[in-house]
């Protein structure tokens, strides 16, 4: 990991400030737990004037000064306080009980706060790709994939019967 701080900080000093924050933001889906990854990838967007992205890292670090109090309003703004938009963006896939005190309670704030405006929280398990599916649908969903079952078998029957039709017509 050493090697690879080097070569983001090499990057961010050349200017490739793209590249690093794409480092960085792997880096943080290899080591979620890692908080001085989202303070320097915060950073690193603060200094390119990107406030709202900044924020979006800075959430979880408790503030020090100022500039991270302000960049987090704007981020939460920016997705209406929306608990669930948050944890969404964050995708934190490692276990918030070996993180800071603080960066702990921001979580469950967040799904505290989704849970109760949307009756969901979003779970990102290391190496989960996409979101969970639903595995017993309801009665509602389970007559609409019968019903596309049944139009399909019948296009079929219906393309049978017409070149049945048409070979009959030839002859």
């Amino acid at each position: 990991m050493t090697n690879k701080l080097e070569k983001i900080d090499i990057e961010i000093s050349e200017g490739k400030k793209l590249k690093a924050c794409d480092r960085l933001r792997n880096l943080i889906n290899e080591q979620p737990n890692n908080l001085s990854l989202y303070e320097k990838l915060a950073s690193v967007y603060f200094e390119g004037g990107f406030l709202d992205a900044a924020g979006k890292y800075w959430i979880l670090i408790e503030p020090k000064n100022e500039d991270i109090i302000k960049c987090v309003e704007i981020y939460k703004k920016s997705v209406n306080y929306s608990g669930t938009k948050i944890l969404q963006d964050l995708k934190f896939g490692g276990n918030k009980n070996e993180l800071s005190f603080y960066a702990k309670n921001q979580i469950e704030a967040l799904e505290k706060d989704s849970l109760e405006r949307s009756n969901y929280i979003p779970n990102f398990e290391k190496n989960q790709k996409s979101l969970p599916k639903i595995e017993n649908g309801t009665f509602k969903d389970k007559m609409i994939q019968k019903f596309f079952g049944f139009v399909i078998i019948l296009i079929l029957l219906l393309i049978v019967l017409g070149i049945v039709k048409i070979y009959e017509w030839i002859t």
